[in-house]
């Protein structure tokens, strides 16, 4: 019996601990990456725009894979204008997710640079606070590769 009460003591005061450090991790958290495209400012937001075109740069949705996912997943374009983009994506039994693009132009003729970032809203629980410290390893390496396809995909 005192060994079930040390054993539940210590995960009780483990869990405090943890709880407590997590509570220094930030509640909203943007991942960002850019890149240097040249080509119009509509010519890149039409890829971006339009789902039936993330087949063609999305690398999760390349050459045809994860169509099902793809269907599943609800774009509702939350701002637009000229040089911003922000669309939420919404699936079934996840949190809605914030991503952006942003357009800066650049020196050159018919040049910008692009900027893609997601926003993640974070509860207080410590193993989600804990899991966002994994999500550039996750997703910012996801979104370079999409920045690259882009890029190609407008052809330069």
């Amino acid at each position: 019996m005192r060994l079930i009460k040390l054993a539940f003591i210590s995960i009780v005061i483990l869990f405090g601990i943890i709880t407590s450090i997590s509570l220094f991790i930030p509640s909203h958290i943007r991942l960002s990456k850019v890149i240097d495209i040249k080509a119009a400012k509509d010519s890149i937001f039409s890829l971006i725009k339009r789902k039936d075109q993330w087949h063609r740069w999305h690398p999760s949705f390349l050459n045809g894979q994860q169509t099902e996912m793809l269907s599943k997943i609800q774009a509702v374009v939350v701002s637009e204008n000229d040089s911003v983009l922000v669309i939420r994506w919404e699936q079934e039994n996840k949190k809605p997710l914030n991503m952006g693009w942003q357009l800066f132009p650049s020196t050159g003729i018919n040049s910008a640079t692009l900027q893609w970032y997601m926003d993640f809203q974070l509860s207080w629980y410590p193993w989600e606070k804990i899991g966002s410290l994994f999500y550039e390893s996750n997703y910012g390496a996801m979104m370079e590769q999409g920045l690259l396809n882009i890029k190609k995909e407008i052809g330069n």
